[in-house]
């Protein structure tokens, strides 16, 4: 497509000669001939829009070309939105390039397409950069601002929403639903999920609540499911579980159009901030609540209420939860393995531990990194290496890449035991298995990585975290601690698997020794 803008930059927005550069095909065809065929080519270009037909609209805008006929800026219009469909944003930016040098001003309505396609594909400076180019802010544009809102909230960026805000204010912009329903999830949250809630905090999300809910009011705009839903969320992760349990109320009052799969859906956040918050009985009463009035269950609603069983702790009730979640068709997953174990464990129960770590695998659900992180942390905590070394040996033989959790938990069970040496040897292996569990690729990786690893240059580890921290965060954080090991004293070998320690734990899994509790 770009090589359709490389062959002059003299496309104007008028249909008179060029010069001699472009095709004289209609150079004699009198202006109104020009204008009616430009009319037909620009309908159609602005038709392949709502059939998503990128090539033909390349295809057109080239013919246009050929046979020397500008495009107009509508003709712009249409084929930057048709670009952006098809090929997305970075084309059509290169597009908007060539507009720019030929002093063609795009439509506010290209505009609005480029700056809400940059919103989705969360590159906030430049959304806000097409925002700022809209000569004149029509109400039906409130989308793109929604937009850009939303990408804010994703990217966790309330400041520059903020400023968003101030400016549709300004535009004397009238929100919409939507935006309301973005700003509770926005700024319904002071500390979360950096820090616990306490007393400032919660004063502060009431007001802030307050102030988007008199908004509303002035606005004229009622709660939507999603926005109700969303203040609810914010109470219950601020730990506010008073207002929390009040706007379930409210909502149910108030949104009486909701059906059961919404209801269930609200009855879920709110379970999830009673446990979350240790509220035991309320969870109890609230999951009683929902099952006598016939509310429909799904497996995450179950794991939620395993988990509450932790807080007891009893595994009897999370083996009646399980009976129940079987009886309403819900199959388990490995989140609601990982909450049965954290039932078990609770009653430091470690043979029970391994015995659901086997039936996970053995019911054929693939175990992730979490679940034997669950065990790990257990096990650290009580000084169990025995089933430390058990769990790392089984997440080898799972082909799953461990994280900084569990190295976290292996080199500290050793360092608690002062078993210094195999610490290191630990740390250095389970770095090593992060980058890669490929003996191959690890070695092919592992000499382009030496350098940094062994560099004597004092911004070493600044330069280890800016040349993964866009890519691979683990690989950054595996590369400092293979660094800190070569500190230690320890020599950086590229086979992992011949290390003794590694070896050794292989050796005791293979010969069947099952750790004890």
């Amino acid at each position: 497509m770009c090589h359709l803008f490389l062959m002059g930059d003299n496309l104007g927005d008028n249909s008179e000669p060029d010069n001699g550069r472009m095709p004289k095909t209609l150079s004699s065809a009198p202006i109104a001939v020009k204008n009616v065929l430009r009319w037909a080519f620009n309908d159609i270009i602005h038709a392949c829009v709502y059939v998503d037909n990128c090539q033909l609209s390349e295809q057109l805008f080239l013919e246009m070309h050929k046979i020397g006929l500008r495009p107009s800026r509508f003709t712009y219009d249409g084929f930057i939105k048709c670009v952006i469909a098809g090929k997305g944003v970075a084309h059509a930016i290169k597009v908007i390039e060539v507009m720019d040098r030929r002093g063609i001003r795009p439509y506010d309505s290209t505009l609005v397409a480029l700056s809400v396609d940059h919103s989705k594909s969360l590159q906030l400076d430049l959304a806000e950069h097409f925002l700022g180019r809209i000569s004149d802010i029509q109400p039906e544009h409130i989308h793109a601002f929604n937009a850009l809102l939303s990408g804010c909230d994703i990217m966790n960026e309330p400041e520059r929403a903020l400023r968003i805000l101030a400016k549709m204010r300004r535009l004397d912009l009238k929100p919409h639903i939507w935006t309301y329903e973005i700003m509770f999830s926005l700024f319904g949250n002071v500390n979360v999920p950096y820090e616990e809630g306490n007393m400032l905090s919660h004063a502060d999300v009431s007001k802030r609540i307050s102030i988007i809910e008199m908004d509303m009011l002035n606005h004229e705009i009622r709660h939507s499911f999603v926005s109700m839903k969303n203040l609810i969320r914010a109470f219950g992760a601020e730990g506010m579980i008073d207002e929390m349990l009040r706007y379930l109320n409210v909502a149910e009052n108030v949104l009486w159009n909701m059906d059961p799969y919404q209801k269930s859906d609200l009855y879920g956040i709110v379970l999830h901030a009673l446990v979350k918050a240790k509220e035991t009985p309320k969870a109890i009463r609230t999951f009683k609540i929902m099952r006598s009035w016939g509310l429909p269950t799904n497996t995450a609603i179950y794991n939620i209420m395993i988990e509450c069983c932790k807080l007891l702790p009893c595994v009897k009730s999370a083996g009646a939860l399980l009976s129940l979640m079987f009886r309403d068709g819900c199959c388990p997953t490995v989140v609601t393995f990982t909450s049965l174990l954290k039932v078990v464990l609770a009653k430091e129960d470690f043979e029970g531990a391994l015995d659901l770590l086997d039936l996970c695998i053995t019911e054929g659900i693939q175990p992730d990194i979490e679940i034997f992180n669950t065990i790990l942390s257990e096990a650290n905590a009580k000084g169990n290496i025995h089933v430390v070394e058990y769990i790392v040996e089984c997440i080898h033989r799972a082909k799953i890449r461990p994280d900084e959790s569990t190295l976290w938990y292996t080199f500290c069970a050793y360092v608690d035991q002062e078993l210094y040496n195999t610490a290191l040897e630990a740390l250095q292996v389970l770095s090593m298995r992060m980058i890669s569990l490929d003996a191959s690729i690890l070695k092919e990786k592992g000499a382009a990585l030496e350098d940094l690893i062994l560099s004597e240059d004092p911004d070493a580890e600044l330069k280890i975290i800016r040349t993964f921290e866009a890519t691979e965060e683990c690989s950054a954080a595996a590369l400092l601690n293979l660094r800190w090991c070569v500190t230690m004293g320890s020599t950086i070998s590229w086979s992992p698997e011949d290390n003794l320690w590694a070896r050794r734990l292989a050796s005791s899994y293979d010969a069947n020794k099952r750790p004890v509790s």
